[in-house]
């Protein structure tokens, strides 16, 4: 009687949902109420959905079915505590009643993150609520992708080099992707979230042929899982492709829109491109878009000060330096922690608009906090990026001296293995020692590095870099 494979957009997860109330014994009027709810539901009327859930459950209070449903109400509504307290309930009126396992899984997920203690709890306890699922019903295919999905949460490639829990817990994803194709190899999902895990363990290559498996199969998904879906893979792939600055990024950006036009990431993702490249006008819209998006929405998730600030940032650089202090400003009241960069940015703006009190306080604060987290670091923490963002803001002090020191730290301290979204690292830092003789007045020493960075870039197919530096080449 259940949904099954309904898809939801998440950044790294489709949810697959269905309701799973079973008919009730008594009257016919309250079986019409599990109908309308399950109607409801799937009208994306979730309130009245609850009200039907609810009058159901007056005739029938120990039925766990229509408590899961209405967590799958709450769910979808974004009441997340809501939501785990049905789920819960469920649990506690049928101990084995695997759907509630497998959505209160998916509830904490949607709370997890490993940057806070918080939420590597919740990813902990949605890893949990699907290793009981398939240990009640071993052929769940879908316990076993959401588990998968839910552990490579644990990684990503700015933390390589990776320890032994971190290589366990990715083959511990691989191995769950691997056994939901086991169990059916119709799952074309399992193929993206095998590209995910690669993504996040810093496999771009490898990310790219997984991917590229699930979309040969689009008009399976397509058909069986909707538009949501295919907005999603493509999205993902591009992720990737703009981690290694391979323009496939934007077609394949535009390809997710064209399937969803309001999924936000992609987005974001595409204006962040545009910008880069100096397309301002199509950042602008887009960035627009996603605003409009973020502000329909009852609150703002962890990740969405993003917008703000890149939007800020392109205004700055089109010379919109008003509407670039507003979005700059309004990134750092809704971040979780100081953006340095909006303030190198707002320092920017105000030397440029004759606000040198402004632009002092707001450099300070940069060298302040980055010379911190350099002094307090242990030996294991990168501080590769303190380094560069203090560096560009001695560039604007006109401190070339130590601007360059701080530049060939992030050179000798900075992967040299991997692409750090646009920043790689062996080459920002000999770039930005280029700029940093250039504003001295030595050309030779700036084209010197430059040139440098320019070949490394090319080596590693860096395109956005590569332009971003011949660009630099032709001011000297």
């Amino acid at each position: 009687m259940g949904i099954t494979r309904r898809s939801a957009i998440g950044i790294t997860l489709i949810v697959l949902l269905g309701l799973t109330s079973w008919g009730l014994a008594g009257a016919l009027e309250e079986q019409q109420y599990i109908d309308a709810g399950k109607a409801e539901y799937n009208r994306g009327n979730y309130d009245a959905a609850i009200y039907l859930f609810n009058k159901a459950i007056d005739s029938d209070p120990d039925n766990e079915y229509l408590y899961n449903d209405l967590g799958l109400c709450y769910l979808a509504l974004g009441d997340i505590d809501k939501a785990i307290l049905d789920f819960s309930k469920a649990i506690e009126l049928k101990s084995d009643c695997v759907e509630a396992y497998y959505n209160r899984g998916h509830a904490y997920f949607r709370t997890g993150s490993k940057y806070t203690p918080e939420g590597k709890a919740s990813l902990e306890k949605a890893i949990s609520d699907y290793s009981k699922a398939v240990e009640l019903k071993p052929d769940y295919v879908e316990a076993y992708y959401h588990r998968g999905v839910a552990r490579i949460e644990f990684i990503h490639f700015y933390d390589r080099p990776f320890g032994e829990a971190e290589n366990e817990t990715f083959n511990e994803a691989l191995n769950d992707f691997n056994k939901t194709l086991e169990l059916d190899g119709t799952f074309y999902l399992s193929y993206a979230g095998m590209g995910n895990a690669y993504d996040r363990y810093g496999e771009f290559d490898e990310a790219v042929k997984w991917y590229n498996k699930s979309l040969d199969n689009e008009y399976e998904i397509l058909q069986e899982l909707g538009t949501g879906a295919l907005a999603e893979i493509y999205y993902s792939r591009g992720r990737t492709y703009q981690r290694v600055e391979d323009p496939q990024a934007i077609q394949d950006y535009e390809k997710s829109l064209e399937y969803d036009p309001n999924i936000d990431i992609a987005l974001g993702h595409l204006a962040s491109i545009y910008s880069c490249i100096g397309e301002y006008e199509d950042a602008l819209e887009l960035y627009n878009r996603s605003v409009e998006i973020k502000e329909s929405q009852p609150a703002l998730g962890m990740w969405d000060f993003h917008t703000w600030e890149g939007r800020g940032e392109c205004y700055y650089k089109a010379g919109n330096y008003d509407k670039a202090a507003q979005d700059l400003n309004k990134a750092l009241d809704v971040a979780y922690w100081p953006l340095l960069e909006a303030y190198l940015y707002l320092g920017k703006i105000g030397m440029i608009t004759g606000d040198e009190v402004n632009a002092t306080e707001h450099f300070d604060t940069v060298i302040g906090a980055s010379s911190q987290k350099i002094a307090e670091a242990k030996p294991w923490e990168a501080i590769y990026d303190s380094y560069n963002i203090r560096g560009l803001t001695y560039i604007e002090l006109g401190e070339y001296d130590k601007a360059i020191s701080d530049f060939e730290k992030v050179i000798e301290l900075g992967p040299k293995e991997l692409p750090r979204g646009h920043a790689f690292y062996p080459v920002e830092g000999r770039k930005n020692i280029g700029i940093a003789y250039s504003k001295m007045g030595d050309k030779e020493k700036a084209e010197q590095f430059y040139q440098e960075a320019l070949s490394i870039a090319e080596e590693r197919g860096l395109q956005f870099t590569q332009k971003e530096i011949e660009e630099l080449l032709k001011e000297l």
